[in-house]
């Protein structure tokens, strides 16, 4: 069993067991928790006071280094049944969350994932965030420390990019995937501060911003990002809406939790000042026209007798806001 030949620097952990008792196929990927150099993580893990250690690490400037050869078992996942069958690799990052890498770091880790592949008879890596998939490698074989203790490892942004992992390596490995149970779908930005649109996903340039609210098709997934048409938007700051191929689903109407809320609190401050016959005179005239409740009669005037206390309870208007909230998928 080899080590990676893309390793610049090999400081051997005492915090192994050798040799590991499962074959490798698995890949395990965690964050450093600081901008760090490879020589600065070789003599951290390779600290015996430490108790820690991983198979490899990479550095800030994206250099590999090798703590502990592929054919020992590291202590690296406080799992270790998890270890025995994992290459553990440690990824220098942010400090602080989402604990990001950089794009030296990236570009690395999915050379050294490929590398381990291909030397290990992984025909491919499978990604589909299942906890309950824990050692079922012919339908996931990429596992995550926070799984095995209370921890926050690899950090929301490794975490949330295992997908795109997964789909650039085995890229590297010429497999080619196509789901064909996708579906465009129609999503819309829910970032204050708008979503960036790359030419291509993380590192891309920017071709523009869309606004918040800003309602858009995504045709085509690459893990976590979604494409518009017009580039690549990250769907950590999309709400999904519904089938783009829906002729009853009309932009128009979309509703977001920031909408809902605002009109939420626009009611209940017409409640509070004991005045809401302005700000429901048209929702109570639909609510009677289109049948969905009834009215007492008429005016003396002739007109429709619309008198809140006379039309819907409390009760009622809740329960027609809660399953319009489900509806959207915001209860």
């Amino acid at each position: 069993m080899s080590n990676s030949a893309l390793s610049c620097m090999r400081v051997i952990s005492p915090n192994r067991n050798s040799p590991r008792n499962h074959v490798i196929d698995t890949i395990t990927i965690h964050c450093v928790v600081g901008q760090t150099s490879v020589e600065w993580i070789c003599n951290e893990f390779s600290r015996s006071s430490k108790g820690a250690s991983c198979n490899y690490g990479i550095g800030v400037d994206g250099r590999i280094c090798t703590i502990v050869d592929e054919c020992d078992r590291s202590w690296c996942t406080s799992s270790a049944s998890n270890d025995n069958r994992a290459i553990t690799i440690e990824c220098a990052s942010d400090a602080f969350y989402p604990y990001a890498i950089n794009a030296s770091v990236w570009k690395s880790l999915i050379e050294l994932c490929a590398d381990i592949c291909r030397r290990n008879n992984i025909k491919q890596l499978k990604w589909v965030d299942n906890k309950a998939l824990i050692g079922q490698v012919s339908v996931q074989n990429m596992t995550a420390h926070r799984w095995f203790d209370n921890k926050s490892c690899p950090g929301d942004y490794i975490f949330n990019r295992l997908g795109q992992i997964q789909k650039e390596v085995n890229q590297k490995l010429g497999v080619t995937s196509v789901d064909t149970a996708f579906k465009s779908y129609q999503a819309q930005v829910n970032a204050d501060d708008g979503l960036n649109c790359r030419t291509s996903p993380i590192n891309g340039q920017v071709i523009k911003t869309y606004p918040d609210g800003t309602v858009f098709v995504i045709s085509k997934e690459n893990g976590n990002w979604g494409y518009t048409g017009e580039g690549w938007v990250c769907l950590d700051y999309v709400n999904k809406i519904a089938s783009a191929k829906d002729p009853s689903t009309k932009e128009e109407i979309i509703m977001d939790g920031k909408q809902f809320a605002k009109l939420w609190n626009e009611m209940r401050k017409a409640w509070q000042d004991n005045d809401a016959s302005g700000y429901s005179e048209e929702a109570r005239k639909w609510a009677i026209d289109s049948g969905l409740i009834a009215g007492t009669g008429k005016l003396g005037n002739g007109e429709p007798n619309y008198a809140w206390a006379d039309m819907l309870t409390r009760e009622q208007l809740v329960t027609v806001l809660f399953r319009y909230a489900q509806m959207i998928g915001k209860a």
